[in-house]
């Protein structure tokens, strides 16, 4: 005999144990999903650049926040490196994009 939970219908679904809730999974992609159809609809209706442009861009900000947060578990214990590298490479990046767009 191996040493199997008895209890594995429920084992790592709502304790901190496991990867999170199934509910709060589907939550979230259904919330990235409802962003990424704003943002078509926004292009696709025609609308100014000037509005659509930093709506977009706030939209997927939160939809990568959304991504590591809960897709990439890094809201539980003992991810402090990967998200120090995370947050590392995302403000080069904001440097970066920065740079292009003020460079005269």
């Amino acid at each position: 005999m191996t040493n199997v939970p008895t209890n594995t219908r429920n084992a790592g679904t709502e304790s901190g144990t496991g990867h999170g809730s199934v509910r709060k999974h589907v939550i979230s992609f259904v919330i990235m999903i409802l962003f990424t159809v704003i943002a078509f609809a926004m292009v696709g209706a025609g609308m100014s650049p000037t509005v659509v442009i930093p709506v977009i861009l706030a939209l997927a900000v939160i939809q990568v926040i959304l991504q590591l947060w809960d897709f990439m578990h890094l809201n539980q214990k003992g991810h402090s490196v990967p998200t120090l590298f995370i947050a590392s490479g995302a403000f080069l990046g904001l440097i970066f994009v920065l740079v292009l767009v003020l460079w005269p």
